[in-house]
């Protein structure tokens, strides 16, 4: 009995090609059609979730509370140089904060045990530090002033503060660290470099502080990045009970690095050894 030959079997070479070919091309046709069926269908996706213009989308940056211990009344030191960029930074950050604590907070602006911007952050540290041992109540207004404009004289007088007490406070400070004398004194400069300032010696020995800025709260460094909430947020995690205060929200944003106003991006950098 003869064989039936099968479609492909009936066509001659030439009809065979041309079935190929054909074949070929409605496999890329229809290939073709689903690509674009899945394009379209995607692109309809993509518009239903895009915001119209009237929506308004906003971003709460990631703010990360570091784990401190806590306490009835926090004690907060910020460690500094009076003139270094990212010091100002921080404490621009941290002037909400002090205003939006007051006394239910014990914070301190401490100064690092070397200077790195030449004999003018000597005096403005020891300023500071007279300030805030004689009169206290001037500070923030001071330093809220003097973090944008870098003009200590003007802001002193914007805040009202005493001169005359404050200059007889700023000479016996530099008599009895002996800043002056250790800014002359060349060979006693660390690394050959960085005048001391002995100020608080002691404390940068007991926290380990190595550069501007240094945040220790209750006792241990903590770092903490330099936006008012940030800082708050850091303080709140202190307390054994949170103040109301606690509840309220400051500005999320990196105060700018050196003197000015205006917001900058946070970073972690220091001026430091």
């Amino acid at each position: 009995m003869e064989n039936k030959k099968n479609f492909f079997e009936a066509l001659t070479p030439k009809t065979a090609a041309i079935v190929g070919v054909l074949a070929g091309i409605g496999l890329l046709s229809f290939l073709a059609c689903l690509i674009f069926i899945f394009i379209f269908v995607q692109g309809k996706m993509d518009l239903n979730t895009k915001p119209s213009k009237n929506t308004v989308t906003t971003q709460t940056p990631d703010i990360q509370t570091p784990e401190v211990a806590k306490a009835e009344k926090p004690v907060v030191d910020l460690f500094i140089m009076s003139y270094c960029p990212y010091g100002l930074q921080m404490q621009k950050a941290v002037l909400p904060v002090m205003e939006l604590f007051k006394d239910k907070i014990d914070f301190n602006i401490r100064f690092v045990s070397y200077i790195m911007h030449d004999k003018i952050e000597i005096d403005e540290n020891n300023l500071q530090y007279c300030l805030q041992n004689e009169q206290d109540d001037k500070l923030v207004e001071y330093l809220k002033c003097f973090t944008v404009s870098g003009d200590s004289k003007s802001c002193l007088k914007t805040a009202k503060v005493n001169e005359s007490k404050l200059n007889s406070c700023i000479s016996a400070t530099d008599k009895k660290f002996g800043t002056t004398a250790a800014y002359n004194d060349k060979a006693s400069w660390l690394s050959g470099r960085y005048p001391l300032y002995s100020v608080d010696q002691e404390l940068n020995d007991l926290y380990g502080v190595q550069g501007s800025p240094t945040m220790v709260i209750n006792g241990a460094q903590a770092q903490v990045s330099r936006s008012p909430e940030a800082v708050k947020l850091a303080i709140c995690a202190a307390f054994n009970n949170q103040p109301k205060e606690c509840e309220e929200t400051l500005s999320t944003l990196s105060a700018s690095p050196s003197f000015g106003a205006g917001t900058g991006t946070d970073t972690a950098v220091e001026c430091g050894t």
